[in-house]
C-alpha cells in the first residue's frame, strides 16, 4: 500500500509525524510507530542528533536504521518513495480481513511483557 506523506519540504526533521495507521516518519525514514517497550505510539516523538525518543517512556532509537540504543532490537522500517517532491511510504498490505478484536486477542495470547523487557536489554 502506498501512503502519501505530503511534500518533502513539509516533513519536519525534529519530530515524527503519524502516517496512515500509526506509522511514523522522521527525516524521510519510515518505521513502525510503536515503541518496543510497551507498544506506545512514537508519533510526536522528538528527534535530536539523529535519535528518536519515545514520548512516553523515552526509549531511544537511531533514526538512520531504527535500532534501539543499547539493544540488538530495531523498529520495522518501511521504504519511502519521493516523486516530484512528494513523499510516499510503502506499507505492507493490511490484514483487514481479520477483525481487530481477533488480532488483539492473538497478540495478547503471545505477548510476554517480561520477555519483551529482557529482549530490550
Amino acid at each position: 500500500m502506498r501512503v502519501p506523506v505530503g511534500p518533502v519540504a513539509g516533513v519536519p526533521d525534529d519530530r515524527c509525524v503519524a502516517v496512515d495507521g500509526g506509522k511514523a516518519v522522521g527525516e524521510l525514514r519510515a518505521f513502525q510507530s510503536h515503541c518496543l517497550h510497551q507498544d506506545s505510539l512514537l508519533a510526536d516523538g522528538r528527534v535530536r542528533n539523529g535519535v528518536l525518543s519515545c514520548p512516553l517512556h523515552f526509549w531511544r532509537y537511531r533514526v538512520d536504521d531504527g535500532s534501539l540504543i543499547g539493544s540488538k532490537r530495531s523498529l520495522q522500517r518501511f521504504p519511502v518513495d519521493i516523486v516530484n517532491g512528494e513523499a510516499f511510504v510503502l506499507l505492507p498490505d493490511d490484514d483487514s480481513d481479520i477483525p481487530l478484536r481477533q488480532r488483539l486477542l492473538d497478540r495478547a495470547r503471545t505477548y510476554d511483557r517480561d520477555e519483551a523487557w529482557r529482549l530490550s536489554e
